[in-house]
């Protein structure tokens, strides 16, 4: 499906009694940003929503075409994606352009036909806050991003840590916190009648996820707890996984990766660098204990009893065997997250949004 090319005014602050355009942008449609946008496009029901994106096949697409305007999918190279983004610009004359992780940040903050006061910016985590790269790489993208700061209207940052990074690059851009959501999901049965215990994980297998971490937590971890990934990505990571035991299932609809959490007994959350994982909130909506990584974005919002090795997470999953301590883990969790709401999400969202029209 190709974006709307019908004939469109020229762009300006939405006219009473027409819709909000919104042009979301995004390179990295893997299940978190896509539930993201997903996300943001249910929280403004009002507006008109295109997309343009770099899309695998692989990767589930989250029924967002009956949502959307408009879709349209990245040719490759860099430059070839700066022109479509000029070109998805003049077809659809949006209001706003919401940008959706570094790199598609880079393409509309470098597409000059783009005023900076339309453009708002969700990292999903600063790409320097990597470390699977070295620091002159790490360096290298922090001085792109300040570099880029002066042509952003607002950042909308999706954790605390997030925010902070982005009120320290200056440039002038405007920082809002919207955080992602927990959603509605069947609570994990109290009681199954089986001997196994199942710990889960979701995502793309990829070096931010560090499926080694997991991996070697599954190898120390009781023989009788059954270790699973819903996801696909890195072969040879795959197989990092695979030999210690872990089973992949491969990329899954969403409603099955919804109907797996219900089945777990506890979500375990590996990664290296994050902005605020969706998959953690999917958890806590599935009413599950999380064994998370202890990771800046994930101390800044607030999620308890973080680990920091691979032994620390199998003592951690095991522990959570005990139905009082799993039942306690899951309360404090939730407690923690309590503020991500769809309408708090709605209400900050609104917000960075306004910001971007009344600067036009």
């Amino acid at each position: 499906m190709g974006l709307d090319a019908v004939k469109r005014p020229a762009p300006g602050v939405a006219r009473q009694g027409r819709a909000v355009r919104v042009l979301h942008v995004t390179e990295c449609w893997g299940s978190g940003v896509a539930s993201a946008v997903h996300a943001y496009i249910k929280a403004t029901p009002d507006h008109d929503h295109w997309l343009l994106m770099a899309h695998d096949p692989a990767d589930p697409l989250l029924g967002e075409g009956d949502l959307l305007r408009g879709l349209r999918v990245f040719a490759d190279g860099h430059l070839a994606r700066i022109r479509d983004v000029a070109a998805a610009y003049r077809e659809t004359r949006p209001d706003i352009v919401h940008a959706h992780s570094s790199y598609a940040g880079f393409y509309v903050r470098s597409c000059p036909p783009v005023p900076k006061e339309r453009i708002i910016y969700t990292p999903h985590c600063y790409a320097f806050e990597r470390t699977d790269v070295g620091l002159p790489i790490r360096y290298g993208f922090r001085l792109a991003e300040a570099l880029l700061a002066p042509r952003t209207g607002v950042v909308a940052a999706v954790s605390p840590r997030e925010a902070e990074l982005a009120v320290r690059l200056r440039g002038g851009q405007r920082v809002v916190y919207v955080p992602n959501v927990v959603p509605d999901v069947p609570p994990a049965p109290a009681a199954r009648g089986r001997s196994e215990f199942v710990a889960i994980s979701v995502g793309r297998i990829c070096a931010q996820k560090d499926p080694a971490f997991l991996a070697s937590a599954a190898r120390s971890s009781d023989p009788s707890t059954r270790w699973v990934w819903i996801g696909d990505g890195d072969p040879a990571l795959r197989r990092v996984l695979e030999d210690a035991g872990v089973v992949v299932t491969g990329w899954l609809a969403r409603e099955q990766v919804l109907a797996l959490l219900g089945t777990a007994d506890v979500y375990v959350h590996t990664a290296s660098w994050e902005g605020a994982p969706v998959s953690v909130l999917e958890a806590v909506g599935a009413g599950l204990p999380v064994v998370a990584r202890d990771i800046p974005a994930l101390r800044s919002l607030g999620v308890p009893d973080l680990v920091a090795t691979p032994a620390e997470c199998a003592r951690a999953v095991r522990d959570l065997r005990d139905d009082l301590r799993r039942e306690e883990a899951g309360r404090r969790l939730a407690d923690a997250l309590a503020g991500h709401t769809p309408h708090h999400q709605a209400a900050r969202l609104a917000h960075a949004y306004t910001l971007a029209l009344s600067s036009v």
